[in-house]
């Protein structure tokens, strides 16, 4: 992962000093069982043994910053990070618009003949840039899972229980990292304009949890997902 193994300068691992790329700041989760007062009925097979579970999850975003592409700083490692020129975050309302591009400029001064490109970077203007590594906050998570069982006694040591579970029960939208699908959030993503060297437009969400680290699994951040289960208990 380049954003998160390669250092802006090799020779000063001071500048590398941030953010763990597992760091979750803020973790709040809820569990809770409850199982239904026997109703003792003429059907206690039926009308007893009810209950329900939920877990309700909320947390904050994962760290992360954005790398350029290209030799714009001049080390040959093709891995800058880019300076910091304005709010990150502003005028971003919705997953295609996550990150404000324009935020950010290479860190060199571009001869504007160019095409944006690190080949255009006039001799003498290639710095480190400012960006500090994982500086930035990925999306928030909110998940709540919910099930409801029924425990059936078969015998004296034997109970079967059938479940039906729900993950993400509001199918509330969860976005993975930034750095899903490639490793890397990429400064570029819609071109460098070579006026003023900085990002265009803004970079977009596209990966949900339960996809972004690779093959999908059941109740990881993706929409909402139902299963049916039995299993017995002795």
């Amino acid at each position: 992962m380049a954003n998160a193994t390669q250092p802006e300068d090799s020779y000063n691992p001071g500048r590398e000093r941030g953010n763990s790329n597992f760091d979750v700041r803020h973790r709040f989760v809820w569990l809770s069982t409850y199982t239904l007062p026997s109703w003792k009925g003429k059907l206690p097979k039926l009308t007893d043994g009810w209950g329900f579970n939920w877990v309700l999850t909320l947390q904050s975003g994962q760290p992360f910053h954005l790398s350029l592409f290209d030799d714009y700083n001049g080390t040959g490692e093709f891995f800058p990070r880019p300076d910091v020129v304005g709010n990150a975050f502003a005028g971003t309302h919705s997953p295609d618009s996550f990150v404000n591009l324009s935020s950010f400029q290479v860190p060199c001064t571009l001869n504007p003949a160019g095409d944006g490109s690190a080949a255009f970077c006039i001799q003498g203007t290639p710095h480190f840039g400012t960006m500090g590594r994982n500086s930035l906050i990925g999306p928030d998570f909110r998940q709540f899972d919910f099930s409801i069982f029924k425990n059936t006694p078969i015998n004296e040591r034997l109970t079967a229980q059938f479940r039906v579970e729900f993950y993400n029960l509001p199918n509330h939208p969860n976005f993975a990292s930034p750095l899903y699908p490639g490793f890397s959030a990429d400064a570029s993503f819609n071109g460098i304009d070579p006026v003023t060297g900085r990002g265009s437009g803004f970079f977009p969400l596209t990966e949900t949890g339960d996809v972004g680290v690779g093959n999908p699994f059941l109740g990881g951040g993706g929409p909402r997902g139902i299963q049916f289960a039995l299993k017995f208990m002795f």
